[in-house]
């Protein structure tokens, strides 16, 4: 699908909704629509505001409001939503303010607390360098590549590394990135709220994970009233590009044990 269409969708049954992480779009999870529909799911991903329209500045809070307008214009009063890095920071202000809009929730290679200072200034410098016209610039997209794929899939899976570098520096734009990383960088520390989540809720987490080490991930699904905790080996931060049959295998464990009906 190309990034200025809004969703793409597969099978039929209980609607499984995907949000996706920066630099990424709504493509990346093509490995976990294919797997759901076969199964029985109506399993339905979309691009964010960055990517659909004119780049500009927005909050995670906007994040979630897109999406609750999407189930609303989709005219589904619940779902699973599954959101990946930024998508997954989304997916937790999401259930903090429409609970009753989940069935269940899954949070891929996400966190509920907040980044260092250290870790924010890194980021903003790096971000920064994305305030211009067009695509994002190669440099940056070899720079992230670490930070998005784990170090067994760059040794042993370098054509998903090279795929995702040749289409960030080919065909997204940079302002789009570089708002969608201000959106996170400097997000609040959540994980105090959310002992008032009762939504049942899947965490999956690469143990290879760099920009998000898998402590932070545990710290989040202690945090959590109902949660699972997968980890996934031989990952780092696109697990569920990765290591897509062990992502799907827990995604599927998990659905069949919620209420669909």
């Amino acid at each position: 699908m190309g990034f200025h269409e809004r969703y793409s969708e597969k099978g039929s049954g209980p609607l499984v909704v995907f949000s996706h992480g920066t630099l990424m779009d709504a493509a990346m999870f093509e490995p976990q629509l294919d797997h759901l529909a076969e199964r029985g799911y109506r399993a339905l991903a979309y691009n964010s505001r960055a990517l659909t329209g004119e780049p500009a500045p927005h909050t995670l809070g906007d994040l979630a409001e897109d999406c609750r307008a999407l189930l609303d214009d989709l005219g589904v009063p619940k779902c699973v939503l599954a959101g990946m890095s930024v998508g997954g920071f989304m997916a937790l202000e999401f259930a903090l303010a429409y609970p009753e809009r989940l069935a269940g929730l899954i949070v891929i290679a996400a966190a509920s607390q907040g980044y260092t200072p250290e870790e924010r200034e890194a980021y903003h410098g790096q971000f920064d360098k994305l305030d211009v016209d067009g695509t994002v610039p190669r440099a940056f997209a070899e720079w992230v590549a670490p930070f998005c794929f784990g170090q067994t899939t760059h040794a042993h899976n370098r054509p998903l590394v090279e795929h995702w570098v040749e289409r960030w520096s080919t065909t997204v734009p940079a302002r789009a990135v570089l708002f969608q990383g201000r959106s996170w960088i400097d997000k609040d520390d959540i994980t105090a709220r959310l002992a008032a989540l009762r939504v049942p809720t899947l965490v999956i987490h690469g143990e290879e994970d760099v920009p998000i080490p898998i402590e932070r991930a545990q710290t989040l699904a202690d945090a959590l009233p109902d949660a699972t905790f997968a980890r996934i080996a031989q990952a780092g931060h696109s697990v569920n590009l990765e290591q897509p049959a062990a992502v799907n295998a827990e995604i599927a464990r998990f659905l069949g044990r919620l209420d669909l009906s």
